[in-house]
């Protein structure tokens, strides 16, 4: 008979295994998404220049917070419901859908009015207004829920189809039919609207149930099996997801505010390195979150990550370095002699990546594990920090001052996360025999 420690051990290459087998399924899907989207850049950058790059780099930036707007906690909060109770999945659609959907057509008035009246260049006003258009079909995708069942390889297939098409549609439309810039736009929605149509009919209605009998979950016993949460309690994880995108986009919305278009390409090629480290490790993390999500409250400690940060620093370290040596051939190669300055700007941002391999291990935690005021806390220090420095930086250095700004803005940011994880790991929370017995006194 085996010792509790030897199944325990078996365990645990089990779970190792499978999260290595998850890993590969997110990135092979992820991975060629973000080889699709590096193609779509190249393209536009070597088809329409400098400008063209910089117009679609305050495109995406902006639509990226248009996607946190949509999802406003709800994403997160989706899959960690799904993945805790498999049970009522019709129920939690139904409740983040309408929401997301709801918000999915503000943040489109709201991106369409940024472009046209907000702080942009005045050439990227076109490619910005229309590209806010698309954030309809993302909206209405249901790719959060195989995030939640842990079915990695549908939702990494929906990324890489909705790069897919992007890039496709865009060369097609430039390259057959002579079009211009405002092609970008027309083909992301078109993509966003073609990849949410096939994840429902290929996929989802399958999984989901036909019809829920009430708006209510089901319950067994008297036992309602979830709790949906109000408004209030997704905002607050929406807004704390807000501020962790605006720590990695507002050095570029800056920019293109306090300088031109062309500061702003050259930076957005520079920080397009640096993301092709970032998504290595954001492969992990994404395959990593239900399996945190899921560990009950009495046994989160940050002791369980000593050996898991460790190696992200060191797997950060070693990626810098690589980069530092190829970067100059990279950038060459990818973007063009036009982009040359950009070699320059890329070497602070390489500081950049052991702390995010870092801070990412820690704020998935923190998100992972419902704690939305002290992911509000941290990344709140990490975008104050990145805004002082921009606004000084930047008229002074130009796309320099912002290259300089990313690395800087992190010490606080890991500083911060660290001691909010490690009071989060000490609270104890009451177990649902004590919150009972409690109930019951009151």
């Amino acid at each position: 008979m085996s010792s509790p420690l030897h199944r325990s051990a078996k365990s645990r290459g089990r779970l190792a295994g499978r999260l290595h087998t998850d890993v590969l399924a997110v990135a092979t899907g992820e991975g060629f998404a973000r080889v699709c989207n590096l193609v779509l850049v190249v393209f536009l950058s070597r088809t329409f220049g400098v400008r063209a790059a910089g117009a679609y780099a305050v495109a995406q930036a902006l639509f990226l917070y248009q996607m946190n707007g949509t999802d406003f906690g709800l994403r997160q909060t989706g899959a960690r419901l799904v993945a805790r109770n498999p049970g009522n999945i019709g129920h939690v659609v139904k409740f983040v859908q309408r929401r997301r959907v709801l918000l999915a057509l503000v943040t489109m008035a709201l991106g369409f009015w940024y472009g046209m009246a907000g702080p942009v260049p005045h050439d990227a006003r076109p490619m910005v207004s229309l590209y806010a258009l698309a954030i309809l079909g993302y909206g209405l995708s249901v790719d959060w829920l195989a995030w939640g069942m842990q079915q990695f390889g549908i939702m990494s297939g929906w990324r890489a189809l909705v790069s897919f098409l992007s890039v496709g549609i865009t060369v097609i439309c430039v390259m057959l039919f002579h079009a211009g810039l405002l092609a970008v736009p027309l083909a992301t929605g078109l993509a966003y609207l073609a990849a949410a149509a096939w994840i429902r009919v290929a996929w989802a209605r399958n999984v989901i149930p036909a019809k829920a009998k009430s708006d209510e979950p089901e319950s067994v016993g008297g036992s309602t099996l979830v709790d949906l949460p109000d408004w209030k309690s997704t905002a607050m994880l929406g807004a704390a997801l807000l501020m962790y995108q605006a720590f990695y986009s507002i050095d570029t919305i800056m920019l293109g505010a306090m300088t031109d278009s062309s500061q702003t390409g050259l930076y957005s090629a520079a920080y397009r390195l640096l993301l092709l480290v970032l998504a290595i490790y954001y492969f992990v993390m994404q395959a990593a979150y239900p399996r945190l999500a899921a560990i009950p409250e009495g046994q989160q400690r940050l002791r369980m990550f000593v050996r898991p940060l460790s190696f992200a620093l060191g797997a950060g370290v070693v990626a810098a370095m690589i980069m530092a040596v190829a970067r100059k051939a990279l950038i060459r190669l990818l973007f063009g002699p036009a982009f040359a300055a950009s070699a320059a700007l890329a070497e602070p941002l390489l500081f950049a990546i052991p702390l995010d391999f870092v801070t990412s291990v820690l704020l998935t935690v923190l998100v992972a594990w419902n704690h939305p005021r002290r992911v509000i806390t941290a990344t709140g220090a990490a975008v104050g920090t990145n805004i002082v420095l921009n606004l000084f930086l930047v008229p002074r250095y130009g796309a320099r001052g912002a290259a300089y700004a990313t690395p800087l803005s992190y010490i606080p940011f890991l500083m911060v996360l660290l001691w909010q994880l490690h009071h989060a790991s000490r609270q104890r929370r009451p177990d649902a025999a004590e919150r009972v017995a409690s109930a019951l006194v009151s």
